[in-house]
């Protein structure tokens, strides 16, 4: 079976030969013309296609798949930037003091290296943004409750909103997973859709599945080419095939 890069190169050249078959035609036409008395005078029949329009039935039988190379999952700035906004917001906080923010934002930057790296290796993205995730809420609470200032923002938050250590955990993971979820690119996989193993035959067309029919619309445009004559800067006498 023909590939369609092959099938499609063998129209247009099937094209370029009915097009020589007419021009010897209208040779030897212009032969018997010029051999008649009456016909010599009349112009020379000869038939020009400016454009052909195919519509074209195939059957996808076999794609090359190739995978995107320069693979990058994570907008690091950004995902920190999600990531660090939301811990405050569970924290019902602005800021954070030096210490606290320090020491949250190396440990993020870090977790979010190892997550880009898991997920480039082709680890599941869903199990390892839920470790993520998860790593990050432990690591941002236990960073909090060791700073005496943090500590009493996360008691007064447990008291005002009757939770516990656990259920501020839970709150920040699925917060963490709404926000940052859709900020993760998955690999792109495209289809080498020109060295695609193609089924062509009528008769074969009838028996493929719809969901692997195309339609392909092509259009050729005839832009012929003639031997020129001309002489060079030095006086010779040369011959160029040029664009008609």
């Amino acid at each position: 079976m023909p590939t369609l890069k092959d099938y499609l190169g063998s129209l247009v050249k099937d094209l370029n030969y009915a097009r020589v078959i007419a021009d010897v035609e209208s040779a030897n036409i212009a032969k018997m013309y010029a051999e008649d008395e009456l016909l010599r005078h009349f112009s020379i029949p000869r038939m020009k296609i400016d454009d052909t329009e195919l519509t074209i039935p195939i059957a996808i039988d076999e794609l090359e798949m190739t995978v995107e190379k320069d693979y990058q999952p994570i907008d690091n700035t950004s995902f920190y930037a999600i990531t660090y906004a939301e811990v405050k917001n569970v924290f019902k906080v602005s800021s954070f003091n030096r210490e606290i923010s320090t020491s949250l934002r190396k440990s993020i930057y870090l977790q979010i290296d190892s997550l880009e790296k898991s997920i480039k290796s082709g680890a599941e993205i869903k199990i390892s943004l839920d470790s993520f995730i998860e790593t990050v809420s432990d690591i941002a609470i236990e960073t909090i409750i060791s700073d005496k200032k943090g500590r009493v923002i996360f008691d007064e938050i447990l008291k005002s909103n009757n939770v516990n250590d656990q259920m501020i955990k839970e709150k920040l993971m699925i917060n963490l997973v709404k926000q940052l979820q859709p900020a993760i690119k998955k690999r792109a996989v495209a289809g080498k859709i020109d060295s695609a193993i193609v089924t062509v035959e009528s008769d074969k067309l009838r028996e493929k599945k719809p969901e692997t029919l195309l339609y392909i619309k092509m259009k050729i445009t005839e832009e012929s080419m003639e031997w020129q004559v001309m002489e060079d800067a030095d006086g010779n006498i040369v011959s160029k095939l040029m664009v008609e």
